[in-house]
């Protein structure tokens, strides 16, 4: 009988920020600010987290779910390659897949006081560039996509789904038609050999959050519906899945009845530098989330996670000082959120009046103007609105949102998103303002079942 039992390790959204590439002076100030994420620091990060792999003598696979380097520089593959390749020479198996963030036409630099460009690297090249991990151990592949499949055991079949859409600066991040094909092809093959399947693929294929699709639709993996559903009525209960940064499980149930899960895992490199340990059991799965607890770089006196945390708020910070002050810098720093540029000049008028008053006004100054005062309570009637955002997409992105609705926090946050939803549901056009507000409370403020972090789920 196979192996039904299997343990691995996944790593996601490595971003590596070569030191070629230039790591201190104003140029690389103006990029880092741009950035959630850390950059100078990936190469230590990456490295620490392959130090704790390479320790661990009993599991010796590793995935990786895309975008291993920042901007697709020549220079950031060359030097995350020797470091990668640690993990083989210790004897672990690596399976990795590239993504959108892998090849780039104009990839930056830091040169000096200004922002150059680095050396250029074409997707096709990526295919020969990263083919010993994972490719070399295809049982068969879909060339063009870059897509392939392997054995975990001698159960287990392994789906790493390259989702670029084939490059050129599409926003399709999917599969087409011929992909889907063989992707069906894998699926019948498995059944009759009586295999399980699993997914690996970079975008979410289920909404990380129930706001994400609302603002970032294209930033999910392409007809995410239909795919979901294709991949749960034929048997796959599992896809492992990258790029949004958060650290989130999302389930799915099809008409047929069958469950899908997709455990989507936040960026190696960005608060809060999360990775997963997966074991499958016979009877279930259980997942636990690790973090890069610290790494070789001077935190000045912070400690480690505390630093990371300080750049990504710091990241935010600047994100709500220019939506009340500088509406360039928002056109720049609105990518970050999949906000396009023409967006922010469009509505820049009711934007600033936003960012006035979520700098100035607390969660009991915005209930008082909306007549539900008495309904905040006195615990959080004095934080700052931007502060509270702030909170609160760090939670989004560490997961296991804590404000379930028995809280002081949830109590007040749905007497004023309540209160809001009837004043604007008279208002033409509005609809949407109301969609967004019924996700605040469930899905932002506190995330339902499955866990996020550590969790225990039916095979």
């Amino acid at each position: 009988m196979a192996d039904k039992n299997l343990k691995f390790y996944l790593i996601t959204d490595l971003h590596h920020w070569a030191q070629a590439q230039g790591v201190s002076g104003k140029g690389y100030e103006k990029i880092y600010h741009s950035e959630h994420r850390c950059m100078a620091e990936t190469g230590a990060i990456i490295n620490s987290a392959v130090d704790s792999l390479i320790a661990d003598k009993e599991i010796d696979i590793v995935l990786i779910a895309g975008d291993i380097v920042a901007d697709g520089a020549r220079e950031a593959h060359d030097e995350i390659i020797p470091i990668l390749r640690r993990l083989k020479d210790a004897g672990k198996r690596v399976f990795l897949i590239t993504a959108t963030h892998d090849f780039h036409d104009k990839p930056l630099k830091a040169v000096g006081d200004k922002v150059g460009r680095a050396t250029p690297i074409k997707r096709d090249e990526l295919y020969e560039m990263y083919k010993e991990f994972g490719r070399n151990e295809a049982i068969s592949e879909h060339r063009k996509s870059h897509s392939y499949s392997v054995m975990l055991n001698g159960n287990t079949r392994l789906l790493c789904m390259n989702d670029d859409g084939k490059g050129g600066g599409t926003d399709f991040c999917g599969y087409f038609e011929d992909c889907v094909e063989w992707i069906k092809g894998q699926l019948n093959e498995a059944k009759e050999k009586g295999e399980y399947v699993i997914v690996m693929t970079h975008h979410p294929a289920l909404p990380p959050s129930p706001i994400y699709p609302i603002f970032s639709k294209r930033d999910m993996l392409a007809n995410y519906e239909e795919m979901t559903t294709l991949f749960a009525d034929n048997g796959v209960k599992y896809i492992f899945t990258g790029h949004t940064h958060m650290t989130n499980i999302a389930v799915k149930t099809t008409e047929k009845g069958n469950d899908i899960y997709d455990v989507n895992t936040g960026s190696l490199v960005a608060y809060p530098c999360p990775y997963r340990k997966v074991e499958f059991t016979e009877t279930e799965v259980k997942i636990r989330t690790l973090q890069v607890e610290s790494f070789d770089w001077d935190f000045g006196g912070k400690e480690p996670l505390e630093y990371v945390k300080d750049h990504f708020n710091e990241f935010l910070e600047d994100i709500f000082f220019a939506l009340a002050n500088d509406v360039d810098r928002m056109a720049t720093l609105g990518k970050a959120f999949s906000l396009k540029k023409e967006v922010v000049y469009k509505y820049q008028k009711p934007m600033l009046f936003l960012g006035k008053r979520l700098n100035t006004w607390t969660l009991g100054d915005l209930g008082k103007r909306l007549g539900v005062g008495r309904k905040i309570d006195k615990s959080v009637r004095d934080i700052l609105l931007k502060d509270f955002l702030i909170e609160i997409i760090d939670n989004v992105f560490y997961g296991d949102e804590p404000y379930t609705p028995d809280t002081p926090m949830y109590k007040s946050v749905a007497a004023i998103t309540d209160r809001i939803s009837a004043l604007t549901r008279p208002i033409p056009k509005t609809k949407k303002v109301r969609e967004i507000l019924a996700v605040i409370k469930d899905g932002v403020l506190y995330d339902a079942p499955p866990a996020d972090w550590n969790v225990v789920l039916p095979r």
